[in-house]
């Protein structure tokens, strides 16, 4: 993305959150904070989803990638962390949502600085300042020093740490995607949730013209897809870094959790959802 510009992408994803909400009663993950969030400058926007690649099924996996996320954090919390750290947060609602604030859940989220920039003014809208335990941390993945920038902002390395990683890992080169993992790997008893995407050849032919097109929307954008990956290179990756517990579900494994049956559009859409725990 250009500097200085928030993510188009963002807007689009909270777009699809959105209307999650509206078209399908919020069936599989309630927001209630999406519409507001994306703001009447995304009316237009959300009329023009309908004729996105894949749009039903990409409205569906939003608003399942964070039911998966949340599910996974009700748990992480239940063993005693009380640290979320959200990689590429976007337009993400969990600072607004946060049901663990009771209980001391502080949530730290990560993201471009104009990106940053215009989730607070966002966030404004909904009071006079931040909601408590959000704390918004500007940083560039592979430029900037993540570790550093958190710890500026009060997380404590040594403590427990659930680690959000929602459409982030498509945009990241390997190397910086590795690096991500190591960084969380050194962080005691923490948990990472992630989604990818499968390379585009490896889809059958319905899954592969809509990952394709998606591609091409994204690289218009100045978002490129830099980060297709195999299942079994993404499982070998937390594996090297000491994640185990790992959980990778499929399209058709979300909508089998979720909503209780098969699709009949049975392709492979190449999209995954991950969780995976370092011990202890």
């Amino acid at each position: 993305m250009e500097h200085g510009i928030p993510s188009s992408t963002a807007m689009v994803v909270a777009a699809l959150r959105a209307a999650h909400q509206t078209q399908d009663d919020g069936r599989v993950f309630r927001d209630p904070y999406a519409e507001d969030m994306l703001g009447p400058e995304g009316a237009s926007l959300t009329m023009g989803l309908p004729t996105m690649p894949g749009y039903r099924t990409m409205r569906f996996l939003m608003a399942a990638r964070s039911r998966f996320a949340d599910d996974a954090l009700a748990e992480a919390v239940e063993r005693g962390c009380r640290q979320v750290v959200v990689l590429g947060a976007g337009l993400d609602t969990l600072g607004l949502r946060n049901p663990y604030r009771s209980v001391g859940l502080r949530i730290f989220e990560i993201d471009h600085p104009a990106t940053q920039a215009d989730k607070r003014r966002r966030l404004l809208r909904f009071g006079p300042r931040l909601p408590a335990g959000l704390s918004l941390v500007p940083a560039i993945f592979g430029e900037s020093d993540v570790a550093a920038a958190l710890v500026a902002a009060g997380w404590q390395a040594s403590e427990p740490t659930f680690f959000q990683l929602l459409g982030v890992v498509i945009y990241l080169p390997a190397a910086t995607r590795q690096a991500l993992f190591s960084f969380a790997a050194k962080v005691p008893a923490s948990e990472i949730v992630l989604d990818y995407s499968t390379p585009a050849e490896g889809q059958d032919p319905r899954g592969r013209a809509i990952t394709e097109g998606l591609m091409v929307e994204a690289a218009r954008t100045g978002e490129p897809w830099l980060g297709l990956v195999t299942s079994a290179t993404l499982a070998a990756e937390l594996a090297v870094n000491g994640f185990s517990n790992i959980e990778d579900l499929g399209l058709q494994d979300l909508r089998l959790r979720y909503l209780g049956e098969s699709s009949a559009e049975r392709g492979d859409f190449g999209q995954h959802v991950v969780r995976a725990r370092l011990p202890g």
